[in-house]
Formats: structure tokens, sequence, C-alpha cells
């Protein structure tokens, strides 16, 4: 349990919830401190914890495949700040997460119990209805996020085989 809901509150996940929601949310949290290159979770794996980012910088990555490499490579897709949510997959079905998650620097996450949270909302449903309206809002923003990191990715390849083609 997490001492205060000061930071649930100030997250873009739970903004939208009254004092005595979060408290019900908060008994499910827990504090935790992970150092710089701390992988918090990876890509394609079963996905049961979200984090709230409370200090620091957490990169969201994405496994991708390099033309005639041998190994795949991670490209950042997007930098997650103060407020923000890592782990969305966590809540819904599959339960898989979509990205890797690592530590860009040191930072402090509220860890959540994707289930007890599921099993939380589905008890309390104008909470559970604000939750996932506000989720619906990060993944619509996380899938422009992957989209444009892998345009990016594909021009910057594009560009590379051009250059390497020219006499």
């Amino acid at each position: 349990m997490i001492d205060s809901t000061f930071p649930l509150r100030e997250s873009e996940l739970f903004s939208k919830l009254t004092g005595d929601q979060l408290t019900g949310i908060a008994v499910i949290c827990s504090d935790t401190v992970v150092v710089e290159g701390t992988l918090l979770f990876s890509q394609g794996r079963r996905a049961n914890r979200m984090y709230i980012v409370t200090d620091g910088l957490i990169a969201l990555q994405m496994a991708t495949r390099v033309p005639h490499a041998t190994q795949s490579r991670r490209t950042n897709v997007a930098i997650c700040g103060r407020g923000e949510v890592v782990g969305w997959s966590a809540m819904v079905d599959p339960f898989r997460y979509a990205l890797s998650a690592m530590a860009w620097e040191q930072c402090r996450l509220i860890a959540i119990d994707a289930h007890l949270l599921r099993k939380a909302l589905s008890a309390n449903p104008g909470a559970g209805f604000h939750v996932m309206q506000s989720l619906s809002e990060i993944m619509s923003r996380r899938i422009q996020q992957v989209t444009m990191a892998l345009v990016s990715e594909r021009e910057t390849t594009a560009a590379r085989r051009r250059t390497m083609s020219d006499p």
C-alpha cells in the first residue's frame, strides 16, 4: 500500500477519480525504485503489472529487426515521465506487453497489480469507466508514437540504402 493518493491523483490514468476511489486503489499499489537500465518488462511477455512514473524517465521500446541483422534491436518509441503509465497492456486482453520498458535513469514508480486493479474497477463501474476512458486516450497516443518511430526507422534505413548504392 502506498502512503498517499497524491501520485495517483496526478497520474494520467487516475486523475478523474474521487478521493474515495483513489483510496481504494492505493491499497493495491506499492512504491518501488529502480536503477538506470532496469528492464521492467519485455515485449510479448505476460502482463501482470502496470506502473505510474512518479520520478525519473522510462523508455518504451519496440524490438525491430534490421534487414540482414542476426538479432533484433530495440527502438525507443516513447519516453515516459512523471504521472505517465507504463504497462497498460496488463489491463487489456490478451494481457501481453506490447512494448518493453527500461529505466532511462533511476526512477521511483508505483507498481500496480493489474489483476487486483481490474477486480476493483469491476466492483466500481463509475471508477472503471473513468479509468478505461483514460486508458483509451493513453493507448491512442502510444499507437501514434509507435507509428511515428517505425516510420522514422524505415526512412533512416531507406536513406542508408540509397547512400550505400550511390557511386
